[in-house]
């Protein structure tokens, strides 16, 4: 069985974390455990790296699928490299180091899709907030201390990569990190203002985190004619 280190239900969905193991025979044994023959041939052409992350988000999904009540037929990618999921599920995949995590949702309203990001809550070495954040969220770390900012702009990084994720699927094009902007409340709920071109459309958004085992974890829902 998986190592299962989190299942919650949030508002964006089930979200499951599983522990990476290490060693590339301990991944193997997770496929071979957890995984379909489909699942685990596409995983077996990768190098070490990839293979690890990619057995970790099928286990995860595949747990977060079946506490939900849902099965799937071989979750492979699709053209964009998400995962393809039976018709009425959304879901995504994140990973970092020791873990890997998956939201899947039901298609309620019809339209919609979510994404989620994991990261490991500690300062970063670089200082990325110059390449993430716009003006205005600029402005918002002003008078933080180097730890407090440095995980505050992390913090904004991880909300914007489930954002993107959940967008993706509408766009199907690498949105940059200066065409949303991000205001995130202390609650754990945030607003998204979006600096799209017009001919992209119109969106509703929602983004969600939290702090956790020395976690970060942000998810998103995208709603296409918000």
């Amino acid at each position: 069985m998986a190592d299962v280190l989190f299942d919650w239900t949030l508002d964006h969905g089930r979200c499951v974390g599983v522990t990476l193991p290490e060693a590339d025979d301990a991944i193997t044994a997770m496929a071979a455990e957890s995984l379909l023959p489909e699942e685990r041939a596409a995983a077996a052409a990768f190098g070490a790296v990839r293979r690890r992350a990619w057995v970790g988000g099928r286990v995860a999904m595949r747990e977060a699928l079946a506490r939900i009540g849902k099965t799937a037929l071989p979750i492979l990618a699709d053209e964009r490299g998400a995962p393809r999921l039976p018709p009425g599920i959304v879901g995504s995949i994140s990973h970092k180091d020791h873990v890997a995590v998956a939201l899947v949702a039901t298609e309620d309203r019809g339209g919609e899709r979510v994404g989620v990001d994991v990261e490991i809550d500690a300062p970063r070495k670089r200082d990325i907030a110059a390449k993430v954040l716009r003006p205005e969220e600029l402005a918002t770390l002003e008078g933080m201390g180097a730890e407090e900012r440095a995980r505050a702009v992390l913090l904004r990084f991880s909300a914007k990569e489930a954002v993107y994720k959940a967008l993706d699927p509408y766009l199907k094009r690498y949105v940059g990190f200066l065409e949303i902007a991000v205001t995130l409340e202390d609650d754990g709920t945030g607003e998204v203002t979006p600096h799209l071109p017009a001919g992209d459309g119109a969106f509703a958004f929602e983004v969600r985190w939290m702090r956790m085992g020395g976690l970060m974890v942000t998810t998103a829902r995208v709603t296409a004619g918000g």
